[in-house]
């Protein structure tokens, strides 16, 4: 049998994930679920399992961030489990480790599973400081898959127009009027973005900027978008805005 632990903050995903593997992987031994970093920890101490389905993005502290705080004390597989491809794409495509993408496929748990049953390989700190590495890169994809209330969204990064933060969650709207709620911080989603094309210009907005129409000055300097929706700069970040303008090929 092949002792394991889920770490994933998304209690949906979660148990997703737990029902599939006890249909599909049945040498699979699910020693523990847990719901954030900390008692995913306390669980990897206690049962020192064989592998570790692992979320990536979670509060208090992320995936890699968790592995960190382990040190040389790795001893058990990592199989990241991930909504956002970037990291599918880019992190992972070394194959020195395994990850399933969100919402987890049958076919792709079962091909990670025969995998695992070939050979147990160790998760290593050097492959934690290599793929922390990559994490830190700024992101060039073209198109974006974001983790809505209502499913899996995919975009061209050009729809989006600008990005809302509420909280814990973002709203980002589309060209075409549309409001998706994600349920990421907008620091979190602004990682997924062009660097490029999308600049912070308040607290709470991250704007597109071919989606800028004018800059207006009456009653307090606030951007104008091409579908006339008005956004507030903050007075530290409209230098930046500026020079961010003049430098960019519309």
């Amino acid at each position: 049998m092949i002792s394991a632990i889920i770490i994933d903050d998304e209690q949906a995903a979660l148990q997703a994930l737990e029902t599939k593997i006890k249909m599909y992987c049945p040498d699979i031994d699910i020693k523990a679920t847990c719901d954030s970093s900390k008692s995913g920890l306390l669980a990897i101490k206690e049962h020192q399992p064989d592998v570790v389905f692992l979320d990536i993005e979670m509060p208090w502290m992320n995936g890699f961030e968790m592995l960190d705080c382990l040190g040389n004390n790795i001893n058990f597989e990592v199989i990241f489990v991930t909504a956002y491809d970037q990291y599918a794409i880019r992190a992972f495509k070394s194959k020195a480790l395994d990850y399933l993408l969100k919402p987890v496929d049958k076919d792709d748990l079962v091909a990670t599973y025969s995998r695992l049953k070939g050979a147990i390989s160790h998760f290593s700190s050097e492959q934690l400081s290599e793929l922390t590495k990559e994490m830190n890169k700024p992101i060039t994809l073209k198109r974006i898959l974001l983790h809505s209330m209502e499913g899996i969204e995919i975009l061209d990064q050009n729809e989006i127009n600008y990005c809302q933060a509420d909280s814990n969650y973002t709203y980002v709207f589309t060209n075409s009027a549309k409001k998706i709620i994600v349920s990421k911080t907008l620091a979190g989603v602004e990682k997924l973005l062009n660097q490029n094309l999308f600049l912070r210009v308040h607290k709470s907005y991250t704007v597109n900027l071919s989606a800028i129409k004018r800059i207006a000055a009456n009653d307090g300097v606030r951007i104008i978008l091409k579908d006339q929706t008005e956004i507030p700069i903050s007075r530290r970040r409209k230098e930046q805005l500026f020079e961010a303008l003049e430098n960019f090929n519309f």
